[in-house]
């Protein structure tokens, strides 16, 4: 695994300052204008960025090779960032923003590309749970500097700007040869949908929910609690704890009992949970176990679509499936934190109503949906794969990939 700790590091002092950066912006505009719609057409803007990124880096990447793509995209996201602190006009961070976004997929790319060009099938599972320590560890740890720093200042961007030049380090004093990408998605969306509408929208809804909550959980958390800086990072870590520490459990449920029925338990569970949160008061310690159970279903919808969706594709069509139903959730997560914002602006208790809606809509769907597909048995089913929601290249990674290419290599030995 020696192999793997140079871009491993690089993810996690990257993730500590993109997990801050992601709290400080809507914490910020909350701070100067107070306006959710405007911090919601933040978040849009960002995950415009991501997805026009995401399908767009692997040539660059190709081409001049893993760690000078690496440095490149960080040395546009440092500046950026910096970049944001020198202004306050809201359309030049409209557009800083969307070259955010695109700088954090050409990061994704150059080091989900990098796992995969490193690893093979019988380490590709252990690699990204790795993976996926690193980056949610990050992001949760990297709130705590919210409580530690005024948001009003220019010292957090400076902080952010210094732990992602720092993060260029661990690629940078390695070497490596540049491996070759593969192609994107050759399955069409259309095709997609006929194989697996619950899959998409699951997708979809995902993209709607973890938009949303990115990019108007903190200014909820700060109305809900007065402005205590402190408190909100503790709330949001604990949110993207109980997000990661979840998905083991959530996704070896669903191995064993049927997928559908453990996503609308799911969604039930950030149902109840946000209507808790809305009927909690604001200091009660109840709010620290409802956040880890919001986190957990918030965080757990998107690779449980995934995996039903997987259900339904040849393994041949895997790579390519995964890849059209990260599209979905980039879709949702673009129109989500407008959508959330609208929801605070207009109704008491917005956000929360928000997410009752999107996922109480989506468990009827699902729901509705049962008597007219039959169950698929755990025999027939893909295995649960905890998946991030970065690059089309993380579909590449996925270990479900690998299954039909090592059970036609274990037939051919055993003949």
């Amino acid at each position: 695994m020696m192999r793997f700790v140079a871009p491993l590091s690089g993810m996690f002092i990257f993730a500590l300052a993109s997990g801050y950066l992601t709290t400080l912006i809507p914490l910020r505009i909350n701070a100067n204008s107070g306006d959710d719609f405007l911090a919601g057409l933040m978040g849009t803007a960002y995950y415009l960025g991501l997805l026009a990124g995401s399908f767009r880096s692997e040539r660059i990447v190709a081409a001049i090779g893993h760690i000078r793509s690496f440095a490149l995209f960080m040395s546009v996201l440092c500046a950026t960032v910096l970049s944001l602190a020198l202004s306050e006009h809201t359309a030049s961070w409209l557009v800083l923003r969307f070259l955010n976004g695109m700088a954090v997929a050409g990061i994704f790319v150059v080091v989900e590309s990098w796992l995969l060009c490193e690893s093979n099938a019988n380490n590709r599972g252990r690699v990204l749970s790795f993976y996926m320590v690193s980056l949610y560890g990050a992001n949760a740890i990297g709130q705590l500097f919210v409580g530690v720093l005024d948001s009003s200042s220019l010292t957090p961007f400076i902080l952010i700007g210094i732990l992602l030049s720092l993060s260029i380090l661990p690629p940078a004093i390695n070497r490596i040869p540049t491996p070759e990408i593969e192609q994107a998605s050759t399955l069409g969306f259309r095709r997609l949908f006929q194989l697996t509408p619950s899959g998409v929208l699951g997708c979809f809804a995902g993209g709607l929910v973890l938009g949303g909550l990115y990019s108007l959980l903190p200014i909820y958390l700060v109305k809900q609690s007065g402005s205590d800086d402190y408190r909100v990072a503790l709330f949001l870590a604990i949110t993207m704890l109980g997000g990661m520490a979840l998905q083991f459990p959530v996704g070896y449920l669903s191995d064993i009992i049927d997928r559908r029925k453990v996503l609308i338990a799911v969604m039930l569970l950030g149902c109840l949970t946000c209507i808790c949160l809305i009927m909690t008061p604001d200091n009660s310690w109840l709010n620290i176990p409802l956040l880890f159970l919001f986190g957990g279903a918030t965080f757990t919808l998107y690779p449980l679509a995934i995996s039903h969706g997987c259900d339904h594709m040849h393994p041949d069509d895997i790579i390519a499936g995964t890849q059209g139903l990260l599209l979905a959730y980039s879709l949702g997560a673009c129109i989500g934190p407008v959508m959330a914002s609208l929801s605070m602006d207009y109704i008491p208790d917005g956000l929360m109503a928000y997410f009752i809606v999107t996922m109480g809509t989506t468990g009827v769907f699902f729901l509705a949906r049962m008597p007219y597909r039959p169950v698929i048995y755990s025999s027939e089913e893909q295995p649960f794969v905890p998946v991030t929601r970065t690059t089309p290249v993380i579909a590449q990674i996925d270990p479900r990939s690998e299954i039909e290419e090592a059970t036609e290599a274990l037939n051919k030995q055993t003949t």
